[in-house]
């Protein structure tokens, strides 16, 4: 009788561990989920930078190690820029008055997007993916598997790259060119992608100064540079367009006046001119009346 009830236990046993053997193959269990490292971290911040998040509409001030994902947007103030690491150990520099996009990431490329302004990149290869940089404006887009460039825009169909290490592809308008390290393309507005040519050791910066006496307080100053390069006259920031040419209003004090102009280019190069002094009077002329012998 003993001998019987064991064997009935052994067999109930059996029967259960089997069940329960099939009920884990059924009943499948989740496995930890695994988060993605973002498309991008804030590694500095210097100076006013903002970020503003995919959805939501306000601008609040960037945080270091704060993360990205696709469509949030940088963007950075006068004297100020932000340091971003990107995926695949790449990183951006956003340099000052410069908005920033994070795009999409695809299966073969990352892409992003700089609105207005000049961002400096630095790729490291990850895998076989491309990383493209578009420009609000125009249908440019700098890719680049390997390599560190500049690109500059002012946001209404003008761009310019600059290679300091690798190739880069510039595309526009159908057309593609290979700019490599040392070398410069320009892409104008609804144009393919210059003539390739060597980046400039220095940086142009011609300006005509208004007169040395004025009778208003403001004043037209006009000038040329390298293509696409930031202007700075007395603290006032103008891009030049894509020929190099730029023209800005400069408010002036009463009394004597000196405007400080400086051109930086695309690769960070820049150049200097000081007017001669400017001397601005707007009170109105004495009037001198000789009232002897009216009475008589």
């Amino acid at each position: 009788m003993r001998r019987k009830t064991g064997l009935i236990l052994i067999g109930f046993m059996s029967i259960a561990t089997l069940g329960l053997v099939g009920f884990n193959f059924l009943v499948s269990v989740p496995a930890p989920e695994v988060k993605a490292s973002p498309l991008a971290v804030i590694a500095s911040v210097v100076g006013q930078v903002e970020v503003r998040h995919e959805g939501k509409g306000r601008w609040v001030q960037a945080r270091v190690g704060e993360s990205l994902a696709e469509r949030d947007e940088v963007r950075s103030g006068l004297f100020s820029e932000a340091q971003l690491h990107l995926r695949g150990e790449s990183s951006v520099l956003v340099t000052p008055n410069t908005s920033f996009v994070v795009g999409e990431e695809k299966l073969k490329n990352l892409s992003f997007e700089v609105g207005e302004g000049r961002i400096q990149a630095a790729i490291r290869k990850d895998g076989e993916r491309e990383v493209q940089f578009r420009s609000k404006g125009s249908d440019a887009v700098a890719a680049v598997r390997r390599g560190e460039f500049s690109l500059a825009t002012d946001g209404k169909g003008t761009v310019l790259v600059d290679t300091t290490q690798g190739e880069v592809k510039l595309k526009a308008k159908g057309a593609e060119v290979k700019v490599r390290k040392g070398r410069r393309s320009v892409v104008l507005p609804d144009k393919a992608p210059s003539k390739v040519l060597a980046i400039p050791s220095s940086v142009a910066l011609q300006v005509r100064w208004p007169p040395g006496k004025l009778d208003a307080t403001t004043t037209q100053i006009k000038g040329k540079t390298n293509a696409g390069a930031v202007v700075l006259v007395n603290g006032i920031l103008v891009r030049a367009d894509g020929r190099g040419d730029f023209t800005l209003n400069v408010p002036l004090r009463e009394g004597t006046n000196q405007l400080v102009v400086t051109a930086t280019d695309a690769s960070g190069k820049s150049s200097r001119r000081i007017s001669p002094t400017i001397q601005v009077d707007t009170r109105p002329p004495e009037v001198k009346v000789d009232a002897k012998g009216l009475w008589k």
